[in-house]
């Protein structure tokens, strides 16, 4: 199947964070998400049953993965990659504005549909 830009729906996340889900069957989803620079410097964590791999499409992050044992935090950019085990505690802060990712999750989330 073929997904065109122009016809994404654009979501609104919250006040900083904005999505499109660029590309999906129910295996597999692909997700672009678009930052403002943070506010805060907390990072919230949530978790869910996708495992999901992340790509720094432009600007930096500021991530955590908390596995139950250990919390790891660091700071990737452009060209960086992360994994995310499915229900693994994650999240992060935008260091800078404009900052986008590409996010692919499977199972897709049926919540971003």
């Amino acid at each position: 199947m073929f997904f065109n830009d122009q016809d994404i729906q654009m979501d609104t996340v919250d006040s900083n964070t904005t999505r499109k889900v660029l590309a999906h069957s129910d295996q597999l989803m692909y997700v672009k998400v678009m930052f403002a620079k943070a506010q805060t410097g907390e990072i919230l964590l949530h978790k869910h049953v996708h495992e999901q791999v992340t790509y720094v499409l432009k600007g930096s992050f500021k991530f955590m993965i908390d596995n139950g044992e250990t919390k790891e935090v660091q700071t990737v950019k452009e060209g960086d990659s992360i994994h995310f085990p499915s229900d693994t505690l994650h999240g992060c802060i935008p260091l800078e504005d404009d900052g986008i990712l590409l996010d692919a999750f499977t199972p897709a989330r049926a919540d971003f549909l």
